[in-house]
């Protein structure tokens, strides 16, 4: 962004009417400079929404994990020796 001491001093330099162009140039660029940054920066509104999504999948990976953590004592449960033994006691 060129500032008005910068944009004083190219006038100095060039001259008031040579100095025009030269500092239009340098608005338009910035102009044009800005609005690719702004276009890159996200939003807060755009942190929310990823936030949400990463909870959910969150929620959903921790369902996962309790369902995987049963399978696995079922399986011990039922293939396991001291299971069996436990199970004939019961009968």
């Amino acid at each position: 962004m060129l500032l008005f001491d910068q944009s004083k001093a190219i006038e100095r330099a060039l001259g008031e009417e040579a100095a025009k162009p030269v500092i239009e140039a340098f608005q338009a660029a910035d102009q044009r400079v800005m609005s690719a940054l702004l276009a890159e920066v996200a939003t807060k509104a755009d942190l929310e929404r990823f936030r949400g999504e990463v909870n959910t999948r969150l929620a959903r990976l921790e369902n996962m994990v309790k369902v995987l953590i049963g399978l696995t004592a079922l399986a011990v449960a039922f293939f396991s020796p001291v299971a069996e033994k436990l199970l004939a006691l019961v009968k």
